[in-house]
């Protein structure tokens, strides 16, 4: 068992690729790269291959010079430009797989296009490897505060028990699998500062909040709360935080370039007339209800919510910068006008706070009384909320379960069918 936890890593990554394989190898994912993905990845094509930042020479080439109302690419009507509803971010991070795939495509006598086999694949497992990435910061942050038996099964539930395993295989282009890494690797970082800390663990901290800027915008707050908990405690930090600022600014400063480029505006809706319904939040609905709920379709993450109150010492100073995020990010999730996030395997909003929620759900864990016998029954029930979790996204994976809208009638009637 010991030999097993030491190479967890290992095993989850393993596990990614065998349901990476069998999503794509069995045409059930079709490509990589569609949907929301075409429009995070489009970029890299636009640079590196046609060297044009208005996008115009991909949407001639892939699109017959419009791109589909699906890539949530439109004109903007005062300038006729291109706005991307999506930053550049991810692509920034795919870009030295992207590379690596470019070359094999001219080594095989592919279409140097970039949306041929290598250059999807290059994506797919770019989004892999960075969820693998962040399990490995999460379990170094939960090490820290915990036993390993704890912290090894916080991180194998919140890979199996969640939505993660999905982001990192079915759906691995979209932004979660790379805004997961970003906030585990930050939240490590953070965690593991001290009056040790140098200039350089400054700069690399601002390098992450940048790109989690970059990746998705509203992300921001996951730094900000953070480094606002750590600046209270902590005097050095708050003499470092100006540098991480300024890293992150210069970060940040490309994609505003590309929204005035693009549009005359620094800062845009890139979404153009959709925007949020502040009134009318859907809170129940992204986080209790059938459609996407939170707790739904990951009860798991109750555990954890019920886990912040009873943090280790070293781990509670980030309680109330959690709380918060959480429930700005809830709010903002649940003013969206479409508050399901389209098609997806649970509420996908939630995936990039994984991170946040790995404390709590190793201190419910740790919280289980020493008795065998209550041992066994909560590491039952663990195992089967797990299990069924993946047994779930496969219905998902094969059409049994609708992609949104998906009533309680709906539910019951498909609970536990087979495909």
């Amino acid at each position: 068992m010991s030999q097993l936890r030491a190479r967890l890593i290992l095993i989850a990554a393993l596990a990614c690729l065998g349901g990476y394989v069998y999503a794509f190898a069995s045409g059930r994912a079709g490509r990589p790269i569609r949907s929301d993905a075409f429009s995070y990845y489009v970029y890299l094509p636009a640079w590196l291959i046609h060297h044009d930042p208005s996008l115009q020479a991909v949407a001639d080439d892939c699109c017959g010079g419009t791109f589909p109302d699906y890539t949530a690419i439109v004109r903007w009507r005062f300038t006729q430009r291109w706005v991307d509803a999506h930053p550049i971010g991810e692509a920034i991070m795919i870009a030295p797989l992207f590379a690596v795939a470019h070359v094999l495509t001219y080594w095989t006598n592919l279409s140097p296009d970039g949306f041929t086999l290598y250059y999807q694949h290059a994506a797919g497992l770019a989004g892999l490897a960075y969820v693998v990435a962040g399990l490995w910061f999460v379990r170094r942050l939960l090490r820290r505060h915990f036993g390993d038996g704890v912290s090894d099964a916080a991180v194998a539930a919140l890979l199996a028990g969640t939505s993660l395993y999905h982001y990192a295989t079915f759906d691995s282009v979209w932004s979660h699998a790379f805004s997961f890494a970003l906030c585990a690797a930050l939240f490590e970082r953070m965690d593991a500062w001290s009056d040790r800390s140098t200039t350089r663990d400054a700069v690399f901290l601002g390098l992450l909040a940048g790109l989690m800027f970059l990746v998705r915008h509203t992300n921001l707050m996951v730094p900000a709360a953070l480094g606002g908990a750590l600046a209270l405690r902590d005097s050095s930090f708050r003499r470092a935080a100006p540098v991480s600022a300024a890293v992150a600014l210069a970060c940040a400063l490309p994609q505003l370039w590309i929204y005035k480029a693009a549009s005359g505006h620094w800062i845009v809706s890139s979404y153009g007339d959709l925007g949020f319904t502040w009134a009318t939040p859907h809170i129940a609905g992204v986080l209790i209800s059938p459609r996407k709920g939170l707790f739904f379709w990951a009860p798991l993450m109750l555990a954890a919510m019920a886990g912040l109150a009873w943090l280790p010492p070293g781990l509670r100073r980030w309680r109330t910068a959690i709380l918060a995020v959480f429930a700005l990010d809830t709010y903002l999730i649940a003013s969206w006008w479409d508050w399901q996030f389209g098609g997806s395997y649970g509420h996908r909003g939630f995936v990039d706070l994984y991170p946040l929620f790995a404390p709590g759900l190793a201190a419910a864990f740790a919280r289980i009384p020493a008795r065998p016998s209550v041992r066994a029954a909560a590491a039952t029930a663990i195992v089967l909320l797990c299990a069924l979790s993946i047994f779930q996204m496969l219905q998902y994976w094969h059409g049994v379960l609708p992609m949104s809208d998906v009533t309680w009638d709906q539910y019951r009637s498909l609970f536990l069918k087979r495909w």
